[in-house]
């Protein structure tokens, strides 16, 4: 919690004056910062912190939230012209290309990026530190300003430091370089000043960082791309591969993700259900393989059940004149006259699909991903 005690005023020439730097009583010469009313030093005690208080004996709720703002804003200035300036740091991430597009990361696969922090010191690419100067876009004023004299052509940074009350959107959101911080005593400043503006770590992230009591966030930098190239995550999916023939095949399947592939070079159709659970899958990828060649198939014909064994054969094999102990051959149904399809199983597994109460695919067309 913020302490009310004010240790910081300004003179008659506008600057800031510490409490121990200016006289005891209501000669100190200082106004308050905020309501600009006189005020007394008391400096001589040794039980009580030294402060100012006002002359009127009522206190302003303002004063010490704007004497920390505007010390804020002259320690940071003076430190970025001094021998070891303002550095700061924050998240880069880079993505794989596909990421954006990718089913494997939503589905727990977290070997796609790669995430490192970037630090940087103001005065390597500026050389100017202005306080109140406002935004090259916006008629909006900032805490302070970071430009190039030398390189006019360069984008400034912006700081932008608040006590109490955050930057409205509409500025935070104007594509400008902005850093902004929450800063609540003397000891934030200072900790700015020796180990520069840090980005706040996510609630989620373990690692430790000294700077943590800070509220840093960055807007309008660039902070990631889609340059990363190492991702080898292995995933597992259902694969369905369907030929010219009308014959078909669906079977647990792994692979690498940067090596997801058409893997039948004479295949007419394969699709990638990205799940490790195959159940039920091999139904619905029947039928959307139907839905998109037309290729009957026996498994899709009412006349197809198990026998005693467990595998699949045609009810009216006698009548077909086909033999019960030879390998039932699934393409006979392209030219079979007694072929029914199961327009029920169609539609009820169809219906998942269009539901999208499937996993998300990947499918392949003629050797293309489409």
């Amino acid at each position: 919690m913020i302490s009310e005690i004010l240790t910081y005023a300004l003179d008659k020439e506008g600057n800031l004056k510490h409490i121990d730097d200016v006289p005891n009583g209501n000669g100190c010469g200082c106004i308050c910062p905020a309501c600009k009313q006189p005020l007394q030093a008391r400096n001589e005690g040794s039980k009580r912190m030294h402060h100012f208080a006002h002359q009127s004996g009522v206190d302003c709720p303002n004063a010490r939230e704007t004497s920390i703002h505007l010390l804020a804003k002259e320690k940071i200035q003076k430190a970025f012209y001094g021998p070891k300036s303002i550095t700061f740091s924050f998240e880069y991430t880079s993505y794989c290309k596909l990421f954006d597009k990718c089913q494997y990361f939503r589905y727990g696969y977290g070997d796609c990026i790669q995430k490192t922090t970037r630090r940087f010191d103001l005065s390597e690419f500026y050389d100017t530190c202005e306080q109140e100067v406002p935004y090259d876009t916006t008629r909006r004023r900032s805490d302070l300003k970071f430009s190039s004299s030398t390189h006019p052509d360069r984008k400034p940074v912006y700081l932008e430091i608040f006590v109490t009350h955050a930057s409205e959107d509409a500025k935070l959101h104007s594509g400008e370089k902005i850093i902004e911080t929450k800063i609540e005593s003397e000891n934030d400043i200072d900790e700015i000043i020796k180990n520069g503006l840090i980005e706040s770590l996510k609630q989620d992230d373990k690692a430790g960082n000294d700077n943590q009591s800070l509220k840093v966030s960055f807007w309008g930098f660039i902070n990631k791309d889609y340059n990363y190239t190492n991702c080898n995550s292995k995933i597992e999916f259902s694969r369905y591969i369907l030929f010219p023939s009308g014959k078909f095949s669906c079977r647990q399947d792994c692979s690498l993700c940067n090596e997801v592939r058409k893997t039948k070079p004479n295949s007419l159709y394969e699709i990638y259900f990205h799940t490790p659970v195959a159940f039920g899958i091999h139904e619905i990828a029947k039928w959307m393989g139907f839905l998109k060649f037309g290729i009957r198939n026996c498994l899709m014909c009412k006349n197809i059940v198990e026998n005693n064994g467990g595998d699949k054969i045609c009810r009216l094999y006698k009548c077909l004149g086909i033999s019960n102990n030879e390998k039932h051959d699934n393409a006979r149904a392209k030219t079979c006259s007694r072929f029914i399809l199961n327009q029920e199983e169609m539609e009820e597994c169809l219906k998942k699909v269009e539901n999208k109460e499937i996993p998300p695919i990947t499918e392949f067309y003629s050797g293309k991903n489409i």
